[in-house]
């Protein structure tokens, strides 16, 4: 699919811009060159108006010189509904110009709306309008060149670029303004196509994290549910023995099961989920939790531990594990945030 690039600006001599804009009298050219790279790197141009006080007419001037009847060009003019554009297009590329009647009566609205669907923006010269687009084009990450040579809004666009780059490389940022050359338009298109196989890849390894990440948080599930249908089954099968070692161990086993499944329940929901290390911590608070509560039993009842309290004692305990093994995290968290050396004042005898 041809990508599609809008160019924006303006470099009318009788404007004051702010910054000021320089060598005003190579725009045009500039422009043109522009086009004409972009028709050779096989984009599509999107464009706003036709009026001599914007860049647009130049570029596409130069576009259509470059472009082949059997490329598949397109020149998308996106205007509100009540604006004529007018491009002088030779008879035979008529069918690359596409007028796009926008339904919006403000030509901001159909302006931004144009900019976001953009797979690239150029911005040249310009004032207030293609200062915004440009720093849209930013926070949204849509490849950018700003010919911050020339000055203009397009100079404060390519400062703010230059503070947070984006996919743009130091080496390219430098490049957009410096001084024009019969090779600068090559390179400035090379750099918003630069800038899309890096957003792509980026695209791509986001997608393959995110892939990653479901899987883990799948098999986190399904060793959890085994973990929890298999502590329930020692409470069944602690009824079916009558020796207490064997209860005692379907009690140990079935806590430790239930806890480590907690754990792994909790782990699932983080950002990067760790089946060995959500089971060590699992069956940690499983231990923890077991041994603490089977010796606050025997501490404080003095019969002494049969099959049958084992037995009442897995209802209990199965939950308390659980609960331990799914809130450790978060206990831990409570712990270390805890300055157990602060200074605290106190109060003289």
């Amino acid at each position: 699919m041809r990508p599609s690039i809008a160019v924006v600006g303006s470099a009318n001599p009788d404007r004051e811009y702010t910054p000021d804009m320089k060598e005003i009298d190579l725009v045009p050219g500039a422009c043109e060159a522009v086009g004409r790279e972009l028709a050779r790197a096989g984009c599509d141009l999107i464009v706003f108006s036709s009026s001599d006080n914007y860049i647009e007419k130049d570029v596409v001037r130069g576009y259509l010189a470059a472009v082949r009847v059997e490329d598949g060009a397109t020149v998308m003019v996106r205007a509100p509904f009540d604006r004529v554009a007018s491009f002088d297009v030779p008879p035979h590329l008529t069918h690359v110009l596409r007028v796009l009647p926008d339904s919006a009566e403000e030509w901001e609205v159909s302006y931004y709306r144009a900019v976001f669907e953009a797979d690239g923006l150029i911005v040249v010269g310009g004032g207030r309008a293609t200062r915004i687009a440009g720093i849209l084009a930013v926070a949204r990450r849509i490849p950018l060149v700003a010919m911050a040579h020339f000055g203009g809004a397009a100079l404060s666009v390519w400062q703010h670029l230059d503070r947070h780059q984006n996919d743009a490389t130091p080496e390219a940022i430098s490049r957009m303004a410096a001084p024009w050359g019969d090779d600068a338009a090559e390179q400035l298109v090379a750099s918003l196509s630069e800038q899309r196989s890096r957003m792509r890849e980026a695209e791509r390894a986001a997608r393959r994290d995110h892939s990653r990440v479901r899987r883990a948080r799948t098999v986190n599930g399904l060793v959890a549910a085994a973990a929890i249908a298999v502590a329930l089954l020692t409470v069944v099968l602690a009824y079916g023995t009558g020796t207490t070692l064997t209860a005692v161990g379907y009690l140990i086993g079935g806590s430790l099961l239930i806890a480590a499944a907690g754990a792994l329940i909790n782990d699932a929901s983080g950002e990067e989920p760790n089946l060995p290390w959500a089971l060590a911590r699992g069956l940690g608070a499983g231990t923890l939790a077991t041994m603490l509560y089977m010796g606050s039993q025997t501490l404080t009842n003095p019969d002494p531990l049969d099959a049958e309290a084992t037995r009442r004692l897995a209802w209990l305990l199965i939950p308390l594990g659980l609960t331990a093994g799914y809130t450790l995290d978060r206990v831990f968290a409570r712990l270390r945030n805890v300055d157990a050396l602060a200074e605290r004042p106190f109060s003289q005898p």
